[in-house]
C-alpha cells in the first residue's frame, strides 16, 4: 500500500468495473502476443499496453505520481492511456478473419456482441442521469440554479448534492466546488468533512453551515428529501429559492459583487 493509502491493483479492480472488457482486453492481448504476425501492429497494440499496464503498477512510477507530484486522485486516468477498445476491437475482427464459414463467423460475432452487452451498464437508468431538457443535455434545474449563482462574472463556491454533482461544471466554470466527482469514485478527497455532512439523511445545518462558511462556500444546495436538524437562517444562510427537488440558500456574510468592489465592501463591512 502506497502513501497515499490507494493501491495500483485496486485502482484497476475499480477501473475494471465487472471486470467483463478487461478481461475480453488482456484475452485479447494474449491473443494477438501469439497470433498476429504483423511486427509493427503487435509492437502498437500489445507491447505498448502492456508497458503501460507494467508501469502503471511499478511502485517507483505509482509513488511518483501519487505523492511527488499529488495525483492520487487522478492517477487512475493513466488508464485511459490503455487502447481497450481498439485492442479488443481488432483482436475480435482479426479472429473473425480466420474462419471462412459465413454461419459460424456470424454465430461467433453474435457471441462477442452478447459478452459486450452483459458487461455493459444502461447508463440512462443510473440515477446520475436525467432526461436531457435543454440544448446544454443537462437537468433544467441546475441551470436555473447557476444562472441565479452567478451575480457577476466571477468565481462562486457552491456545494451540490452527489447526483448533480457533475453538472454544475458543465454548464460554467465560474462555479467552483470544495470537492468534486473524485469523491463519489474514490470515496475520499479535499472537504470530505463537508461531503460526509452532505450525504447524511438528516443533516446537522449547525455544522454544515459552519464547515460551508469556513470554506468561504457561497451557496448551499440541497435535495428536499434530506430531513434538516435547523435552519440555515440561523447561522449566515438564507433561502435563495427552490428548484425542482433542491433548495438553494445564499451566505450572508460573504461579498458577492464584482472583484473591483471589494475594497470598498471590506472597508464597509469590516471583513475579508
Amino acid at each position: 500500500m502506497l502513501e497515499s493509502g490507494l493501491n495500483p491493483f485496486e485502482i484497476i479492480k475499480l477501473y475494471s468495473g465487472n471486470t467483463t472488457f478487461m478481461l475480453m482486453f488482456a484475452l485479447s492481448l494474449i491473443y494477438l502476443w501469439v497470433f498476429e504476425k504483423d511486427k509493427v501492429k503487435k509492437a502498437v497494440l500489445v507491447t505498448l499496453s502492456v508497458t503501460m499496464l507494467v508501469l502503471f503498477v511499478f511502485p517507483l512510477f505509482s509513488h511518483f505520481f501519487m505523492d511527488k507530484m499529488d495525483e492520487a486522485g487522478t492517477y487512475y486516468r493513466f488508464l485511459w492511456l490503455l487502447p481497450t477498445s481498439i485492442v479488443s476491437g481488432y483482436a475480435v475482427f482479426h479472429i473473425l478473419d480466420r474462419f471462412k464459414n459465413r454461419f459460424v463467423k456470424t454465430g461467433a460475432f453474435a457471441v462477442v456482441t452478447i459478452c459486450v452487452l452483459i458487461g455493459g451498464v444502461f447508463m440512462y437508468e443510473l440515477p446520475a442521469f436525467f432526461d436531457s431538457t435543454n440544448a446544454y443535455q443537462i437537468p433544467q434545474c441546475v441551470v436555473d440554479m447557476c444562472d441565479d449563482m452567478i451575480v457577476c462574472e466571477r468565481e462562486y463556491e457552491a456545494v451540490f448534492p452527489d447526483e448533480i454533482l457533475q453538472y454544475p461544471r458543465q454548464y460554467t466554470t465560474y462555479i467552483t466546488m470544495p470537492y468534486g466527482f473524485e469523491m463519489l469514485q474514490f470515496g475520499h478527497g479535499q472537504n470530505e468533512d463537508i461531503h460526509s455532512e452532505m450525504v447524511k439523511d438528516t443533516l446537522n445545518v449547525q455544522m454544515l453551515a459552519l464547515l460551508c462558511e469556513g470554506k468561504h462556500v457561497h451557496y448551499i444546495v440541497i435535495n428536499n428529501n434530506k430531513t434538516l436538524d435547523g435552519r440555515f437562517e440561523d447561522y449566515n444562510y438564507e433561502l435563495v429559492g427552490v428548484y425542482g427537488d433542491y433548495s438553494m440558500y445564499k451566505s450572508t456574510t460573504m461579498f458577492f459583487d464584482s472583484w473591483d468592489k471589494f475594497e470598498e465592501w471590506k472597508e464597509k463591512n469590516g471583513q475579508s
